[in-house]
């Protein structure tokens, strides 16, 4: 799991960086990628993917539906409700919305 965890952390890696330091609602969070990996890799990768998901809903960091989707599986890896990963305050980029 710990390499599931990280391998997302790392993909949205640049983005959250960016959020944490541009951010006009929340205050600024300087290293808090490599603070992530290191509580998943030296403590727990499910403490680690929660912390992930809530830095991402507290700084407005935008995910397209299959990071969303990616989410989801690993939450469900971990036994999370649903709602775990995705209460409504995720920013979610959806492709096709005219249908």
């Amino acid at each position: 799991m710990r390499d599931a965890v990280l391998a997302e952390i790392r993909e949205i890696a640049l983005p959250l960086a960016e959020a944490t330091m541009t951010s006009l609602y929340a205050a600024p969070l300087p290293d808090v990628v490599p603070a992530l990996e290191r509580i998943v890799t030296d403590a727990d990768a499910d403490l680690g993917f929660r912390l992930f998901l809530r830095a991402l809903k507290a700084y407005f960091v935008e995910i397209d539906e299959g990071t969303l989707n990616r989410f989801c599986a690993l939450g469900e890896r971990f036994g999370y409700h649903e709602l775990a990963v995705e209460d409504g305050n995720l920013n979610i980029r959806y492709s096709d919305l005219a249908d």
